[in-house]
């Protein structure tokens, strides 16, 4: 007997989040054992200025969005500093249950605090803002500009609310991995900045 169309599609999906579980795990464990790897210095350094590829998309917009980094994942407190002294506005996402990432404004980093799951957030006295430019965390990336995340869905969220926000992943080069499976809610970046590499599909130009 063959399977129903939804009872393959079914099937297919279901193969599909095991394939992106087993990729979580093997390069959250590679991107910890390259953090652990690092001297202080060298992380200080990492991140600490955008390359000119993405500093150029930085110059073009008003309000870029950082992530709180948390252990391993690439750092963006310099950034922040960055963005401030060339007066940007600098926001940090709040998270809530499946709905996007709200962004507000954040003049200071004393003012973000512990939020969802300890991840630190900005408070309520911190206006809400729309971001021109978004960095975002991730696990693993490829070279069709695919990232994996968590897996809570946020940022496929945030994406399609914010279309016309640009897209950028920050990640250690070790995050690279050669296929990053796809679901039809996968929108891809369009840029991935690495410690070592910039990686874009097209020139963007102002």
């Amino acid at each position: 007997m063959v399977p129903s169309l939804s009872c393959r599609k079914k099937n297919f999906l279901s193969s599909l989040s095991a394939k992106k579980k087993t990729l979580r795990e093997e390069y959250r464990r590679r991107r910890d054992v390259f953090y652990g790897q690092l001297d202080m210095a060298t992380r200080g350094l990492a991140f600490r200025r955008p390359p000119t590829p993405l500093a150029k998309l930085i110059e073009r917009s008003e309000c870029v969005a950082l992530y709180s980094a948390i252990g391993s994942e690439a750092p963006t407190e310099r950034l922040a500093d960055y963005l401030g002294e060339i007066g940007k506005t600098v926001a940090f996402p709040v998270c809530m249950p499946n709905a996007p990432l709200e962004f507000r404004q954040v003049d200071n980093l004393d003012l973000l605090e512990a939020g969802f799951r300890d991840i630190a957030e900005p408070g309520e006295e911190c206006p809400s803002v729309t971001p021109d430019l978004i960095i975002a965390p991730m696990l693993a990336f490829d070279r069709s500009m695919q990232r994996l995340g968590q897996g809570g869905g946020h940022y496929d969220r945030t994406f399609e609310h914010y279309p016309d926000a640009l897209r950028i992943g920050l990640a250690w080069s070790v995050q690279e991995t050669e296929d990053i499976p796809v679901e039809e809610h996968d929108k891809p970046l369009h840029m991935i900045v690495t410690e070592s590499e910039i990686i874009q599909t097209v020139e963007m130009t102002s």
